[in-house]
């Protein structure tokens, strides 16, 4: 017998659909919800449930009432393209080898584009999660009809059950939160912490890759750094700034004014005459000065000057104003500054292998720009007196996303394993920051005690979690085995 969908409720179920074997005259209700509330399911977990098979198979029928019978459910394609390939099904008394197809519900088929694309010609059975108004009605470019598989009468009832809760939550995208006290606390513990490993994997990995193209830790070394002091909001355009003014280059400046003044200037936060026309003499004086300065060198340099507008101001604290950024960003290139050594990776790699790392490293990245930025975020208006050095947050952030990638890398290509070790054992070292991630675990029960930890909690989120990846999840795999 098959199931299909013989009616649609109204409220308080509305949007819920009724599965029941065909030709029976009774319900049985498996409250799906509402159509809204399915886009909150990532497709990626639609894709684990195919590629792992974690339904019954046992009758399983196309929504045109034919039997399936999955004999391999093919591999993912990494490419452009359906999502698996290779697949080989009976459906009815025919088998079937190609291409299989995975959506949330069946108008991701439409929206897609799909039906216009002849790549998709060779997709021989369509797999979605929940049934919509266009479940059955597909068809390919060529007008053939796709066979549909609707996977959600066919899953446990534990995973049915937080489906559900999930999509019917109105402000968590965790999809185990209201279960995740039922885990043992050394399981989510462990696995956060060897998640926290796999983050710092990922970067090494991404750092790898750049230096195919860039054979220099020193230089990638600056770039992360300037990324760093860019913080969320502007690591982009500090990163093409480290880019346009290479160490090679900056290094060859011995003025800290000189450096100031190029790397303000090649950023484009020089303010223009009319924008100083209402500002205190000795702030104009300044800003008039490096733009003079800026215009000499540059006569010489020919560095490109980025456009003010790469840079966002929006929702800043004005410690992160991008003009006190790059004035520190000068100052770790100035004499005194950490990169203004040539041997600034053999440095740090020495310093990380000494018995109290931490107080050394930091030091190592203290940044601070001149006595002008005592007092001025920007170039156009005077605040306060504040230290414009860098603060021991932003300098730990630095450590773990610029100086740790770095030296694993520089581990990974001499085979040091003491050196790896003292990486993990410093950012193990560092305390957690506080963020909106580490605060969404720490609601649930969870609070991130060092880096490592708090790493791991993005990773989680991040690659697991907001992609409703619980069936590559330990921590997911055990609640549904306890459920």
């Amino acid at each position: 017998m098959g199931l299909q969908v013989i009616r649609q409720t109204p409220p308080p179920d509305a949007g819920s659909y009724h599965y029941a074997p065909a030709g029976d005259a009774f319900l049985v209700p498996l409250h799906e919800p509402p159509g809204d509330a399915l886009k909150k399911v990532p497709e990626a977990l639609v894709q684990d449930l195919w590629q792992q098979q974690r339904f019954d198979r046992a009758e399983l029928q196309t929504t045109d009432d034919r039997s399936l019978h999955v004999l391999d459910p093919g591999a993912p394609n990494t490419d452009a393209g359906p999502d698996f390939t290779n697949a080989r099904l009976r459906i009815g008394d025919t088998e079937w080898a190609g291409a299989v197809e995975i959506h949330v519900a069946s108008s991701g088929w439409f929206e897609h584009r799909h039906h216009t694309d002849a790549r998709y010609n060779n997709v021989v059975l369509h797999v979605v999660l929940h049934a919509d108004m266009w479940t059955g009605g597909l068809l390919h470019e060529d007008d053939s009809a796709l066979p549909e598989l609707v996977l959600f009468p066919h899953l446990q009832v534990p995973l049915r059950k937080l489906l559900h809760d999930h999509c019917t939550s109105q402000d968590d995208d965790i999809l185990c939160a209201s279960r995740w006290n039922d885990a043992p606390d050394d399981l989510k513990e462990n696995h956060i912490t060897e998640l926290g490993r796999e983050r710092l994997r990922s970067k090494r990995e991404r750092l790898a890759r750049q230096y195919e193209e860039t054979p220099d830790l020193a230089e990638l070394l600056h770039r992360r750094l300037f990324a760093g002091l860019g913080y969320a909001k502007n690591d982009e355009p500090m990163t093409r700034l480290a880019e346009r003014l290479p160490l090679d280059l900056v290094r060859q400046l011995d003025d800290l004014f000189d450096l100031e003044a190029l790397h303000l200037g090649a950023a484009g936060l020089l303010p223009a005459p009319d924008d100083l026309l209402e500002t205190d003499r000795s702030t104009a004086d300044y800003a008039v000065a490096l733009r003079d300065r800026f215009r000499r060198l540059n006569a010489v340099l020919e560095v490109p000057v980025m456009r003010r507008e790469s840079w966002k101001f929006f929702r800043l604290r004005p410690a992160n104003f991008p003009p006190l950024r790059v004035a520190q960003a000068a100052a770790l290139v100035a004499p005194g500054g950490f990169l203004r050594e040539n041997d600034a990776v053999d440095l740090l790699a020495e310093a990380i292998q000494q018995k109290r790392p931490k107080r050394a490293l930091r030091e190592m990245l203290s940044a601070e720009a001149s006595a002008f930025w005592e007092t001025h975020v920007r170039l156009t208006k005077a605040t306060k007196p504040r230290s414009p050095a860098l603060g021991r947050t932003r300098t730990d952030q630095m450590l773990t996303n610029a100086v740790a990638p770095v030296l694993l890398l520089r581990a990974e290509q001499t085979g040091n394993a003491t050196l790896r070790e003292a990486v993990l054992a410093l950012v193990k070292d560092l305390p957690a920051r506080r963020d909106s991630v580490t605060r969404r675990y720490r609601a649930l029960g969870t609070k991130a005690d060092d880096t490592l930890q708090a790493q791991g909690q993005h990773q989680l989120f991040r690659t697991r979690c907001q992609e409703a990846r619980c069936l590559t999840c330990p921590i997911g795999e055990h609640l549904l085995e306890r459920t």
